[in-house]
């Protein structure tokens, strides 16, 4: 075999491998990432009053697995004349209603209306305007609630009873992605932000200094429990 055939042989055996036929194979694809599984719809709620003594939510005992009645109670020995607050909830909630339609039930613990026919002539009758609304703000968010006695002849009432009731149920999981109310920081958390009461002492008829001083709302804090969504 001359040296030309024999060159072109080893370099044909370099190139193609050859010396055992045993040439690596190509590697597979990998296969492909699975998808993630569709985050789950929960189907009731579970609620854990707060431990605190103070102003807090609690659970009536008319709440339902999907329908969460809270009762706003204050401290034992408490007087007050009324009380406002703000509730935030988490995306993974709503504000539900009454039968009535409206978003808080009075529980009669307050005398809305007035007593003195001398000074309102439809003082405790259907046309006497009360000082008792709820509605969520324009964000949807946020609850806003009050209930006052606009009589100041009416004495201050025990606060530890329960005084105004609201609903929280499951979002509308048809309008809400499942999965965003998962990748929520606090998707069913519930928060009062901001809450004031009317106090006991709101001083004399006549307006002087210290009965100006006295006709001003207080500040509070509103304890809320934990609220877990259950499967």
């Amino acid at each position: 075999m001359n040296t030309k055939l024999l060159t072109t042989l080893a370099l044909f055996a370099a190139l193609s491998g050859c010396g055992g036929g045993d040439s690596t194979p190509p590697s597979s694809p990998p296969a492909p990432t699975p998808a993630p599984a569709p985050a789950a719809t929960p189907t009731g709620l579970s609620y854990a009053d707060p431990t605190s003594s103070g102003w807090r939510l609690v659970k009536d005992a008319s709440s339902t697995s999907t329908r969460l009645v809270l009762d706003l109670v204050g401290p034992a020995g408490t007087q007050t004349r009324g009380v406002g607050f703000n509730l935030r909830r988490g995306m993974g909630l709503a504000f539900g209603r009454f039968d009535n339609g409206g978003y808080a039930h009075d529980t009669g613990v307050f005398q809305l209306k007035g007593s003195n026919p001398d000074f309102e002539s439809y003082a405790g009758t259907d046309a006497d305007p009360v000082l008792f609304a709820s509605a969520p703000l324009k964000s949807g968010d946020v609850l806003s609630t009050g209930i006052f006695q606009k009589d100041r002849s009416n004495g201050p009432k025990d606060s530890a009873a329960p005084l105004v009731q609201v609903v929280v149920t499951l979002a509308d999981f048809t309008k809400v992605d499942p999965a965003a109310v998962a990748a929520a920081t606090d998707p069913y958390g519930l928060h009062v932000i901001k809450a004031r009461i009317v106090p006991s002492d709101i001083g004399g008829f006549a307006l002087t200094t210290d009965v100006l001083k006295k006709a001003r709302m207080v500040d509070i804090m509103v304890d809320t429990g934990t609220l877990t969504a259950t499967p």
